[in-house]
């Protein structure tokens, strides 16, 4: 669940997106904002002062328990793609983040007993890393892919040039660098860098450590720590129910919802009364499946195997099955008998045919890209590397 949940589309230079809320707050708690954009923040009609810096901003005061209404507006100094996260911090610090930081940048570390953290650099453009003067590495520089405008991340370990007591810590680099671990990047570096707000994609992709998730149901997939399970709703807003269109996948036998509320399921649509609280999950058996792109059959991102079976009659003796477009790893056997392993094209088998009735299976594998496009949103899944499947066409071919 990527932590910027807010979607405000395409927002100009100086644009405003506005978020209104019924916010209901369990305990005494800080709201913590980050959005790519100077934030302003009105609570109950008052404004609410921000600490906001950077992309990451927390209120100097903390929110007394009980239903607020709750205003915020976003204003980007540069045209993006504006998504954004509002929540409720039990401590102040957990609201903070890395921030990207450019122009000078050198700040102190002070060192205990080992073991040390490692030192996680994301750079935008060339970028050196030095430790008490000591060169501790580079990164960057060529980038065969610099359209797509994707941070260079590197992990260092330093542990052989830290001291006992305060080390400093510098980056050179002409672009903007994000660090996290030993240190972490923000405008409290000694050096005052400049403070880029806008992200790449989900800013939790670059980060080393794990901060509280925005979102506090979202502790069911990974059991990490999350804000305070305060609630957003429509001002005026009554109870409804929710529809999501199912996409089963092949041999479902059954589904299995988590929600707060009444649940009814009429073909492929879910309607819930409330919020789901967890998962939809799929029971699966044998099932039919066409030729295609597994995320286009009720498989998006599966990361795994789909084992093909059919029956053909046929006359004994030699033949060769062509398995056509393959997106994947394969593997054919007939009656039980292995007839080969490919990893890229051509796909084709020699296999021996009985006579009669002959079981043919295909085995496909795909990669982790589906996966962990899925659970992890990251810079590093590339447009139709999350394709996967046997397209054919299929054929045999026999004497």
């Amino acid at each position: 669940v990527p932590g910027v949940f807010l979607a405000c589309g395409q927002v100009r230079a100086g644009e405003e997106a506005r978020f209104r809320s019924v916010l209901t707050v369990p305990r005494t708690g800080w709201l913590a904002v980050g959005a790519g954009a100077a934030k302003t923040v009105w609570l109950d009609g008052e404004e609410l002062p921000l600490v906001d810096t950077g992309y990451a901003a927390v209120s100097r005061s903390p929110l007394a328990p009980g239903e607020h209404l709750l205003e915020l507006r976003l204003v980007p100094d540069e045209e993006l793609d504006l998504r954004a996260y509002a929540c409720v911090v039990a401590d102040p610090s957990d609201a903070a983040r890395p921030e990207w930081i450019g122009g000078p940048m050198e700040t102190t570390v002070r060192a205990g007993e080992p073991p040390y953290e490692v030192l996680q650099v994301a750079s935008t453009a060339y970028c050196r890393v030095l430790v008490n003067g000591q060169e501790a590495g580079r990164q960057g520089g060529f980038d065969p892919y610099a359209e797509a405008d994707i941070p260079r991340v590197r992990r260092y370990d330093v542990s052989h040039l830290l001291r006992p007591g305060d080390n400093t810590i510098t980056v050179e680099s002409g672009g903007w660098v994000l660090v996290d671990g030993l240190v972490v990047s923000g405008p409290g570096w000694r050096s005052s860098p400049r403070v880029r707000r806008r992200q790449h994609g989900d800013p939790a992709a670059l980060h080393l450590r794990p901060r509280p998730h925005p979102l506090p149901e979202a502790g069911w997939l990974d059991g990490r720590v999350t804000a305070l399970p305060a609630t957003f709703a429509m001002p005026g807003s009554r109870p409804r129910t929710e529809r999501f269109l199912l996409d089963p996948p092949p041999g479902m036998t059954g589904v299995e919802v988590d929600a707060a509320g009444p649940v009814r399921i009429h073909g492929t649509e879910l309607a819930v009364t409330g919020a789901l609280t967890g998962p939809v999950r799929f029971t699966c058996g044998p099932g039919r499946m066409r030729l295609g792109d597994w995320e286009e059959r009720g498989l998006s991102g599966y990361s795994g195997g789909v084992r093909y079976r059919t029956t053909i009659s046929a006359a004994a003796g030699p033949g060769v099955v062509d398995l056509g477009r393959v997106r994947g790893t394969a593997e054919v056997t007939v009656n039980g008998r292995s007839c080969g392993i490919r990893v890229c094209s051509p796909y084709t088998f020699d296999v021996r045919l009985d006579e009669g009735e002959n079981t043919v299976e295909v085995l496909v594998l795909g990669t982790l890209a589906p996966y962990l496009d899925e659970i992890s949103p990251t810079h590093f899944v590339f447009p139709g590397q999350r394709s996967t499947g046997l397209f054919g066409p299929v054929r045999l071919r026999t004497a």
